[in-house]
């Protein structure tokens, strides 16, 4: 085995993490966005108050609902999203220009939408059932076959064009705001020299200011995806303004922002030192003893130049979070 393989498992293992951080957050965010859908009276007043509530009558475990789609898909979607885009980048004269790393970005977006579209929408199913005993869904698989029996297989893809409107531009923004930010922290101007707090702090940042733009898009995807009373994007738009004007294309920003750097803090952690682990111990036949070895930040551009790509998972709950960061080490 070579360092594909080390990728995979740490990929695998560093996604769970994030995964795991950050679906609490996801919850919180899905049941806001969604409470006041149809006039229905609001349950929750905020972010804590939902958390809350949710634990005080689910207990801890409801914030973990739908908790098993996101971990079955976070591999295949995310080795796509990053291979994709460093496909792209690697097609531009500059592959480090910002320009570059943006439209990388939005190509990884689109294609990793064909994944995250279905599982997002079997997640949904499984936050939103908030009473255990009158529950429709055992589990997501439970769910896709109820789905598929009612409403055929396209029922799963409902959301898909704004699953991609959204993850686009978020992922083009993410890709580009993180190596600005990422080259503005460095000592040097240079990847190589970040520290790990220093990735952190602009992966997080560059998470934030993804999903700030597109957070509307966000919503609009929820809403259709769990009801299935909306006819059209349209109608989910105006119905959504109806109910408390701009406001509500902002419900549940508050748990989404919060959930940024925990998430990517467990990632980048579980990442990391299941990277070293693998290569100290030469576990999959590739490393060297740890006190032979030479660590440093590379750029994913550099990596995929080398054909040693280094795969870093999502480190939010939802399929788009997009605190994805494009250094790993070596």
């Amino acid at each position: 085995m070579g360092l594909e393989a080390l990728d995979f498992v740490a990929g695998c293992f560093g996604g769970a993490a994030g995964v795991l951080a950050g679906h609490p957050m996801d919850t919180v965010k899905v049941r806001l966005q969604t409470q006041h859908a149809h006039g229905a009276a609001p349950i929750y007043r905020g972010t804590f108050h939902c958390f809350s509530m949710i634990v005080q009558k689910e207990g801890f475990t409801g914030l973990y609902k739908g908790l098993s789609a996101p971990l079955a898909s976070l591999c295949l979607i995310n080795a796509t999203a990053f291979g994709v885009q460093a496909a792209v980048t690697k097609e531009f004269r500059d592959h480090q220009s910002l320009s570059a790393q943006f439209w990388g970005g939005c190509a990884a977006g689109a294609a990793q939408s064909i994944i995250a579209s279905p599982s997002e929408r079997l997640k949904l199913k499984m936050q939103l059932q908030s009473d255990s005993k009158s529950a429709v869904y055992r589990n997501p698989i439970h769910a896709a076959q109820l789905m598929v029996k009612e409403k055929g297989w396209l029922s799963m893809n409902r959301g898909f064009l704004m699953t991609i409107t959204r993850d686009c531009p978020a992922w083009g923004i993410y890709f580009a705001s993180y190596d600005l930010l990422a080259r503005q922290l460095s000592k040097d101007g240079t990847m190589e020299s970040l520290t790990a707090p220093q990735l952190l702090l602009a992966g997080g940042l560059a998470g934030m200011f993804s999903w700030l733009p597109n957070y509307p898009a966000d919503v609009i995807k929820t809403r259709f995806q769990a009801d299935d009373t909306y006819r059209s994007y349209w109608d989910c738009i105006r119905k959504t303004y109806a109910e408390r004007g701009l406001r509500s294309f902002y419900a549940g920003l508050g748990s989404t922002m919060l959930r940024a750097f925990p998430s990517n803090a467990a990632t980048f952690f579980t990442v990391e030192w299941t990277y070293r682990l693998l290569l100290d111990f030469n576990i999959l036949g590739v490393g060297a003893p740890a006190e032979a070895m030479v660590v440093r930040h590379v750029h994913v551009a550099d990596l995929w130049a080398r054909r040693e790509q280094i795969v870093l998972p999502e480190a939010g709950s939802t399929s788009l979070d997009p605190i994805l960061h494009s250094c790993r080490f070596l």
